[in-house]
């Protein structure tokens, strides 16, 4: 009987060992209070709420989505919260993770703990240096990595991160990946390379890259990771597995859209926050409504109805995204749960969703538009290669005249070429009733309107074609 209690005794030993070894890998301090947003609403903003509203309702219909916060002038203006989730809730942020790593950078340099980018990558892991090793890789600096240049191959794969998990040493594993190019000569998507960057943290400075985190970001921000995995070596994961709620990714937000500072406090550098927002992509490209995309100090950039923007991009729909020319943040958490082939259609998802329910009324779709419409930005028409513009403008239309009577649900707006119609879009009536696409082709402006009605069927079409430009 003796022997058997004491079995038990050390079997309860070694479990509260274990259970305490594997909390302290993922919280290593109590969670802080939460932020106390100052809350307003998009009137006392100077925003009409009915784009809210409306944006609202649409979130509440896809399935994916978790949260939806917007911040204007420092306030917080609207928030929702969706498929049973609430403020509480932290989420995985996925690769808008690298964003805060970027962060991290700047503020070790700031503390000496790194003299430069300049520093070589391998001159930290000198225990991973191989006599065959590709000597390029002696050329990898702290900037490469920061900037994705580093050589790696495109590495954002389900099979990549089969393999990479699987690996004893995800160091060592991101280290011996084979170039693709020199050093500094292409840009590739690599989360390889931002776990490296952990690694250099922690080597760099003798505390864990989370313990780092929260003496010299999260604490001077009062925000909280509520969680952030480990590598079997005990690194903390670089550019991914990092869970915050929506309002801390939108405090983080603010925090860049002020330079760095929060309540007179510059917890990064200024000019950290504006170096790692030039762009250091050597090539640019289009992406869904992202137009000039480009990458910065693990920052994406570009632009939105010619609004400059920047954001935090995870998979799936974890967006922090910032438009100054607004004074605004915007935040999504959505469901991560999927193939990196379903992550990306559900970013594309997410970002046309802020786009077309958000950020398009406010740019001068609905009511009285802040801007000219002449100067409301060009998208590309990439369907049927019908034309080389498609400039977006205020008109109001009325519901088609040959049918008044029925009920319209949406618009469907087509390009006249000869006799061939061509539809570039179909947008809700209710939310987008006076606005309208035009196409330039030849010089000739020629614009078709159809009304849908409630059984999916057009009641007549109303064309128009002109020499100039209507606005």
């Amino acid at each position: 009987m003796k022997r058997i209690l004491v079995i038990l005794i050390i079997f309860l030993i070694l479990f509260l060992l274990i259970t305490f070894q594997n909390y302290s890998l993922s919280q290593e301090r109590a969670i802080l209070p939460p932020f106390d947003w100052p809350i307003s609403n998009p009137q006392e903003q100077g925003l009409n709420p009915n784009i809210f509203e409306s944006a609202n309702k649409v979130a509440e219909t896809l399935p994916y989505i978790y949260s939806f916060l917007v911040v204007k002038n420092g306030f917080l203006i609207s928030e929702c919260y969706f498929n049973s989730k609430n403020k509480n809730d932290a989420y995985y942020i996925a690769s808008a993770s690298k964003s805060y790593l970027s962060a991290l950078i700047g503020i070790a340099l700031r503390e000496k703990y790194l003299v430069s980018l300049d520093q070589k990558m391998m001159d930290f892991f000198p225990e991973h240096i191989t006599p065959q090793m590709d000597q390029r890789k002696f050329d990898i600096n702290i900037k490469h990595l920061l900037t994705m240049t580093t050589g790696f191959p495109f590495d954002s794969t389900d099979s990549h991160w089969e393999k990479w998990y699987s690996s004893p040493s995800m160091i060592k594993f991101a280290i011996d990946l084979q170039l693709y190019a020199d050093p500094g000569e292409r840009w590739a998507y690599s989360t390889s390379s931002t776990h490296i960057l952990s690694g250099i943290i922690t080597k760099a400075t003798g505390m864990s890259a989370y313990k780092f985190a929260n003496q010299y970001l999260f604490d001077p921000l009062n925000i909280s990771i509520r969680y952030w995995g480990r590598d079997p070596e005990g690194y903390y994961r670089g550019g991914w597995d990092m869970h915050f709620t929506p309002r801390d990714m939108a405090r983080f937000g603010l925090l860049y859209l002020n330079k760095g500072q929060i309540n007179g406090l510059q917890i990064i550098p200024k000019d950290w926050v504006e170096e790692s927002l030039q762009d250091y992509c050597p090539t640019y490209f289009d992406w869904g409504p992202i137009k000039e995309s480009k990458y910065g100090y693990l920052w994406w950039l570009g632009k939105i109805l010619d609004y400059n923007v920047y954001y935090a991009n995870g998979h799936g729909g974890q967006i922090i995204l910032v438009i100054p020319d607004l004074d605004m943040v915007i935040v999504t958490t959505t469901d991560a749960n999927n193939s990196f082939e379903v992550g990306w259609k559900q970013n594309l998802e997410t970002l046309r969703f802020i786009v077309n329910y958000v950020l398009s009324p406010i740019r001068g779709m609905m009511g009285s538009p802040p801007f000219s419409p002449s100067d409301i930005a060009a998208f590309k028409v990439a369907n049927h290669g019908l034309a080389y513009q498609e400039y977006l403008s205020v008109i109001q239309w009325q519901p088609n005249h040959r049918n008044n009577t029925v009920n319209i649900l949406k618009y469907k707006i087509y390009h006249m070429v000869g006799v061939n119609r061509y539809c570039l879009a179909e947008v809700d009536a209710n939310t987008y009733e006076f606005w309208h696409r035009r196409v330039e082709k030849n010089k000739e402006y020629t614009y078709a309107i159809s009304s849908v009605t409630a059984e999916n069927k057009e009641s007549g079409v109303t064309l128009i074609s002109v020499k100039d430009p209507i606005y």
